[in-house]
Order: structure tokens, then sequence, then C-alpha cells
């Protein structure tokens, strides 16, 4: 199984190293590579290109707040990109929080806890795609006055 990770260098941080390792340990025969454009709005062209060899792509990309507009028009040419091909692309498309990280540390845990979101929902896309059913919470029933 070919697995591709995609970013941008505008990102600011790359989880590539700890997803890999997390699903080389989940699954047996996928075959992971890494690649990375220069900015956003490179990524859906590079999505096109790599799904011709590829099972799934991973689309990793940070934005800053003021790049929301732009961030959201990437977004839609990848949508539109994954729809054309008939192959899943998985999205992480999110706003950046790294500004708010004080140190080094708080960076490598922020690093681990994006890989391991990101490497969960990578293996459900592949082999549980029940498990993005929603949970529905008991309601309570209002009485009728």
């Amino acid at each position: 199984m070919k697995i591709m990770l995609l970013s941008d260098s505008n990102t600011g941080i790359n989880i590539f190293e700890s997803i890999e390792k997390k699903l080389l340990d989940e699954i047996a025969d996928a075959e992971i590579e890494a690649h990375f454009v220069s900015g956003s709005e490179d990524l859906p062209l590079k999505v096109k290109e790599l799904m011709a060899s590829a099972d799934l792509v991973f689309v990793f990309s940070l934005y800053e707040p003021e790049e929301k507009a732009k961030s959201e028009i990437v977004l839609k040419k990848l949508v539109d990109v994954e729809v054309a091909a008939g192959k899943k692309v998985v999205k992480a498309i999110e706003e950046s929080e790294l500004g708010d990280i004080g140190d080094e540390q708080q960076f490598e845990e922020e690093r681990e806890r994006l890989a391991s979101k990101w490497a969960g929902i990578i293996v459900k896309t592949l082999f549980k795609p029940g498990e993005f059913k929603p949970v529905e919470e008991k309601r309570e029933e209002i009485p009728m006055l």
C-alpha cells in the first residue's frame, strides 16, 4: 500500500517522520513517501501528480489566521482534485497554533500530538471507515405540558 505524505514549506513543523513510524507500526505492507512544495497554493497540483502512483495522499498544511481565505481556496481545489481522480485525499488543513508554543519541549509534544492524531485518521480512513459514523448522545425528553 503506497501512502504519500505532502506538505508545504510554510507549515512550520514537519510531522512526517513521526507519522511514518506510526503508520509502519500499523500497516505491514506500507510504502510511505514524503513530499514538499514551496507554498500551499502548490498542493493541489502536486496531489494530482502523486495520485497516479498512490493509494492515499495525506496533505498537511498549517496556516496563519490572516491566510484563512487562501487556505479555504486550497481546500476546495484539493476536493476538486480528489473527486476528479476518484482517490482519497486526507486533508489536514488547520489554523496554526505554533505561535503559542513557548519552548522546544512543548514544540515536540505538539509534533507528537499532531502526528498521532493524523496517523490515526489515516489508518481509520484506509481500514475502518465505519468509525467516522457520528455517535449521537441520548437526549432527555422534554415533558409536554
